[in-house]
């Protein structure tokens, strides 16, 4: 999922991978430091691909 959400941020903002990819995770340590920990690890394995919510 990290690498959908960079490349929109790429295309969007019309900035390279690395430049999007820098942006991404400047915003996740934003959340680190104003979001609860609860919230934080449910944005973390979105961004990691990992469904929370999958009771499989």
């Amino acid at each position: 999922m990290k690498h959908i959400v960079r490349d929109h941020v790429a295309s969007e903002a019309g900035i390279t991978e690395i430049q999007a990819e820098k942006a991404v995770e400047a915003v996740v340590d934003y959340f680190k430091t104003r979001l609860p920990v609860e919230v934080n690890n449910e944005i973390q394995g979105a961004l990691n691909g990992i469904d929370r919510n999958d009771n499989d």
